[in-house]
């Protein structure tokens, strides 16, 4: 599988790691694949892409996904899109981050990272906003509660009334993409890794129950057509069989740039950024990955 944001692969393999890991196969086959399973964290590169059907994109969405069978912890890695970082090959050298997905696609975007963060991708899992929307009404057709502000109906143009609403797949897309209030991008982050919590915990709760069980292969089906990723099936099938052997038991979030990370300044050729404190930054990340207490990001 090939390109297709944010939550659709985290949703996907959740339903695959907690569901569908043992649907088809016999109990040989389980134990051959669970010899396969590895102790070491795997790292996913998780991208939202605001494209219109263009044959290049920029990132409305990074982030990290980090899951340790070592300690059944799933840490995720939002990093802000205005982040000014240094892109190889970049004839101005540093970028807006979301810029090296436009410039080079997903490989330039995984080596941006590795060489500001230090920090290895071992896989890539890309949705654009259609793929979001499909993947939201098949998984929560019954919607996410959630407080919506004034501001974010005028902007959105959302037709409801301010204060808890039930939000469906394109009022969740409106939703987690806002961000012309005083918090601006780190608002949206905050939306964002908000409704990936609820969702999480919904997709979750079904399949703890017989009825979501018995949902599952669907709901597999129907989800997966919509994300692109470099997984191949016997590695989907691993992770699943990882996944299941040593449940996620507890996930962490986090933002970066850090609070105090970070000074906004502007340039020619890529206007406003949020320039980046490297050191402050990639110690946090370590911290963050390293320790199970979450880290304070908050601006």
């Amino acid at each position: 599988m090939k390109k297709s944001t944010l939550f659709v692969l985290i949703i996907s393999s959740f339903l695959l790691l907690f569901g569908c890991q043992n649907i088809g196969k016999d109990h040989s086959e389980q134990e051959e694949t669970e010899n396969e399973v590895v102790d070491e964290s795997i790292n996913f590169l998780v991208l939202g892409i605001d494209s219109r059907g263009e044959a290049n994109s920029r990132t409305d969405t990074i982030m990290l996904v980090n899951y340790r069978p070592e300690d059944r912890t799933l840490k995720l890695i939002s990093i802000m899109r205005d982040s000014y970082v240094q892109i190889p090959g970049h004839k101005y050298n540093f970028d807006k981050i979301n810029n090296a997905y436009f410039l080079g696609g997903e490989e330039l975007l995984k080596k941006t990272i590795q060489n500001n963060f230090g920090l290895d991708v071992d896989h890539t899992v890309t949705v654009d906003f259609q793929g979001f929307v499909s993947v939201m009404d098949t998984l929560i057709p019954e919607g996410i509660n959630v407080h919506v502000d004034q501001a974010v109906i005028d902007d959105m143009d959302l037709k409801m009334a301010a204060g808890e609403n039930s939000l469906h797949g394109e009022d969740l897309l409106k939703y987690v993409r806002f961000r012309h209030d005083e918090r601006s991008d780190f608002g949206r982050v905050e939306r964002q890794q908000e409704i990936l919590l609820d969702v999480i915990a919904k997709v979750n709760e079904k399949m703890n129950s017989f009825t979501g069980m018995t949902k599952i292969p669907q709901l597999v089906h129907d989800t997966i057509k919509n994300v692109e990723t470099d997984l191949g099936p016997q590695e989907i099938i691993t992770l699943s069989s990882m996944v299941f052997s040593q449940p996620i038991e507890q996930i962490e979030t986090m933002r970066i740039p850090v609070k105090d990370g970070f000074t906004n300044q502007t340039y020619g050729h890529a206007g406003a950024v949020l320039k980046l404190d490297f050191l402050k930054n990639q110690e946090a990340m370590q911290k963050f990955l390293s320790e199970p207490t979450p880290v304070n990001d908050e601006p």
